[in-house]
């Protein structure tokens, strides 16, 4: 017999020695308070009914303190103007930033699900809150008995969502949120989270501290320094509910809680943390890196006159990228952990220079621009990316139309067409190469006409 007509005898009841079909025994409704109980929790009434949830605190004398010092100190430190930065520039419909206290309708979110594909299948069975009170947080957790309770869980997370302005989720753009509003459409509820300001920690976090941290787990242990001890893998996860499920004992389900728990007090004092940096401002920043992350959050937040100060901090801490031990590596020779330091501070103060060079066109400081466009391509030799092809097609233009000097704006029109592999980009430089070196041709033939005739003066970024 197949699985399939194995499952199919299952639904319809296996046939008994009489040939009537046996009843499939169901099995018993699941005892909330016993559930809850089991997880160190209790029941509380939700909008369509009650609902096993778990509270727990951390910091203060009375609750855990993973972090010591830092979980007040990340508190203390959330800000208007720090979540205004990190959320970027807001969306028509989002709620206003008021009220003396920004930490109230802060709240952090985070999922455990019985898998990552999403599909209808897909539940989350522990939906998690924290938010800061005072120098504590405090995490609540309603957690999903059976999958026949999805609708009554889902109402009341709605119920809790509503009393924030603002959720904050590691990821949560990519999967949470999408996430909980499938679930939401698939019960045939309305989700409440268009309605809030979102931000999604993750993007603010590599800006500032970079993409090699990893996941929440990798900030933990390089910005938090903090490591978990017997910590359920992730992976594990699923496997645990579907085995509470098949047996009924919640009990395995305390370690998935304790995961969650500390993925939010994580996430708050990461946000905390975040906030400092930005409210700082640029002499806050410990590398190259964070200085130009710090820059472009102040550009995406609606800031954009703090970001230059950031730009050449970066740019200062970078100093020694670029010079002769560079110049001469190329990108094969970077190779161990000192060259790789060289050459991220290398790509650091690239992009600095480059974001230097637009904020300053965007001013109209066009000789500035020329300067920092000049400094980038200067940067050494290595594979020509984005910003250095930016950077030469922008000198052929000021070149030609501001300083008159054609010369110089052949040489880099050339230039920009030699790396350029952009097919559309490749035909502007083309044209730009087509209409100088006629110009030139020009300028060569009146020369010759009129020797006495002096040339257009030569422009120097020095």
């Amino acid at each position: 017999m197949t699985d399939l007509s194995r499952l199919r005898e299952l639904l319809r009841g296996a046939k008994g020695a009489g040939g009537t079909p046996t009843p499939v025994t169901p099995r018993p409704s699941v005892d909330l308070e016993a559930f809850a109980a089991a997880l160190g929790g209790t029941l509380e009434e939700g909008p369509s009914g009650p609902c096993p949830v778990v509270r727990w605190w951390c910091g203060g004398p009375d609750g855990d303190a993973p972090y010591g010092g830092k979980l007040a100190a990340a508190s203390n430190a959330v800000s208007t103007e720090g979540l205004r930065a990190l959320c970027g520039r807001g969306r028509e419909g989002e709620p206003s930033w008021s009220g003396p206290d920004p930490r109230d309708g802060l709240v952090f979110f985070d999922l455990e699900t019985t898998g990552l594909s999403g599909g209808s299948g897909t539940v989350a069975f522990v939906v998690g809150f924290g938010c800061f009170v005072g120098a504590r947080f405090h995490v609540w957790q309603f957690v999903l008995p059976s999958f026949a309770s999805e609708r009554r869980l889902l109402a009341a997370v709605t119920a809790a969502v509503a009393r924030a302005h603002t959720l904050v989720t590691f990821n949560g753009k990519s999967f949470d949120v999408p996430f909980m509003e499938m679930r939401w459409l698939y019960q045939r509820l309305e989700t409440p989270l268009p309605a809030l300001r979102h931000l999604d920690l993750l993007h603010p976090a590599r800006r500032l501290w970079g993409p090699e941290t990893g996941g929440l787990g990798g900030l933990e242990d390089r910005v938090l320094g903090f490591r978990r001890d017997d910590d359920v893998p992730g992976f594990e996860i699923p496997a645990r509910y579907f085995e509470y499920l098949r047996s009924g004992d919640a009990r395995p389900l305390r370690g998935v809680l304790a995961h969650n728990q500390l993925d939010l007090v994580s996430l708050g004092v990461l946000t905390g943390m975040a906030c400092d940096v930005v409210d700082r401002g640029a002499q806050a920043a410990s590398s190259g890196r964070q200085s130009l992350g710090l820059g472009r959050l102040y550009e995406r937040g609606g800031r954009e006159a703090d970001a230059p100060g950031c730009y050449e901090r970066a740019v200062a801490l970078t100093s020694g990228a670029g010079g002769t031990g560079v110049r001469g590596m190329g990108v094969r020779g970077m190779i161990g952990a000192r060259g790789t330091m060289e050459f991220n501070a290398l790509a650091v103060r690239a992009e600095s220079l480059y974001r230097l060079a637009l904020a300053c066109r965007r001013q109209h400081r066009h000789s500035d621009a020329a300067r920092y466009w000049q400094a980038l391509i200067d940067l050494g030799r290595r594979p020509a990316g984005v910003f250095e092809r930016e950077a030469l097609r922008a000198l052929a233009v000021h070149h030609e139309h501001r300083l008159k000097d054609t010369d110089g704006a052949l040489n880099f029109a050339r230039r920009a067409y030699a790396v350029e592999y952009t097919a559309g980009r490749r035909r502007e430089v083309q044209r730009r190469l087509t209409r100088l070196e006629r110009r030139l041709a020009n300028q060569a033939e009146t020369a010759a006409s009129s020797p006495g005739r002096p040339l257009a003066p030569q422009y120097s970024l020095d």
